[in-house]
């Protein structure tokens, strides 16, 4: 047998002990030392790299613009979550959990007040129902069924025939087009009214809102999620989330959304720059403990389920077998050889 030809079965001997030596720490079910080592390094060496030298911008906005902008979820996974609202509803519906559990009073206030403070959106929104077409047209429409339901005994009068010629005919057509006349200015005043009554909520006072707020919120808190959630059927969620989903797919194809998502990367790549990556870990209340617990709690069942599949060999031999094929290690190892036999 030749140098080279013992240098190469010598390498493949190599390869196959340090295959046999990696997956067996990689498997050791306590205090895997490889894991532990890695960690380990990997914390300790974050602390003198910083954000601009382990990430470029243009790359992080690259990622955020894929998985932002153009990933779309596959079938199985809009089926999934139709699964997956159907069974929230489920849950809601025979539990008798009360709202105030999930919400305390002391959220609920800090919310409502900090909503009261907004008084310039108060002020627009009021300003806007007065003035705008759509709602003068639905309030319009409401003032007709309001006045339509309260008085019936003008059925009859607004559905007689006055296709017929005689004086009994005229009178009856002009009390008819006179009725019609008052509605329709009893309407517009009603609507008025109503959008006028409407927007002047929003101007009430903060305490007088506070009070109505917490008045509802009284009765709200009590109810059970059994109450509330029995008011919509599972279908109902299950379009919901969809729903949700479709529109974010329609609205993150504008410019100006895809340009504010890209603008909060940058403003967070600038802030964030001079950080190494371990401030940055501990600024998100990670610290080395946890990634040794994350690591312990996932990577020892990923690993036990690629050997049990035959896989993890296969694996780790893509990560070293480059070095045993390379034709610098074969003359190296067959150098070796010649100068120590």
């Amino acid at each position: 047998m030749s140098k080279q030809d013992l240098a190469q079965q010598f390498a493949q001997a190599l390869m196959l002990e340090q295959t046999c030596f990696i997956k067996k720490q990689l498997l050791a079910e306590q205090h895997n030392p490889y894991i532990e080592k890695f960690v380990h390094h990997l914390y300790i060496r974050s602390e003198h790299i910083t954000l601009q030298q382990f990430v470029d911008l243009k790359a992080l906005q690259q990622v955020v613009q894929k998985y932002a902008f153009e990933l779309n979820l596959g079938a199985e996974i809009l089926e999934f979550i139709g699964v997956v609202s159907q069974r929230i509803h489920q849950l809601a519906i025979n539990s008798q959990t009360q709202i105030n559990t999930l919400l305390s009073d002391e959220s609920f206030e800090l919310w409502m007040y900090k909503i009261l403070e907004l008084d310039q959106l108060r002020h627009y929104i009021h300003d806007n129902l007065q003035h705008n077409p759509q709602v003068k047209h639905v309030s319009l429409q409401l003032a007709n069924q309001i006045l339509e339901s309260n008085t019936p005994w003008l059925d009859h009068l607004r559905k007689l025939n006055t296709h017929q010629h005689g004086l009994g005919s005229k009178i009856l057509s002009f009390i008819q087009d006179q009725q019609q006349a008052i509605e329709l200015k009893l309407e517009q005043q009603l609507a008025q009214a109503l959008v006028k009554q409407l927007a002047n909520l929003f101007l009430l006072p903060n305490e007088e809102l506070a009070d109505i707020s917490l008045h509802l919120w009284e009765d709200i808190k009590q109810r059970t999620l059994q109450e509330a959630f029995s008011q919509f059927q599972a279908i109902d969620f299950e379009e919901f989330f969809i729903l949700v989903y479709e529109t974010w797919r329609q609205l993150r194809q504008s410019e100006y959304l895809q340009q504010v998502v890209l603008d909060v990367v940058t403003v967070f790549y600038d802030y964030f720059a001079d950080y190494n990556l371990q401030e940055l870990l501990q600024s998100v209340g990670l610290n080395e403990t946890d990634l040794h617990q994350e690591a312990r709690r996932f990577l020892p069942y990923t690993l036990q389920a690629l050997e049990q599949q035959g896989l993890l060999d296969g694996i780790i031999q893509e990560l070293i077998a480059p070095f045993y094929s390379s034709e610098n290690t074969h003359q190296f190892i067959e150098q070796f050889l010649q100068e120590n036999l």
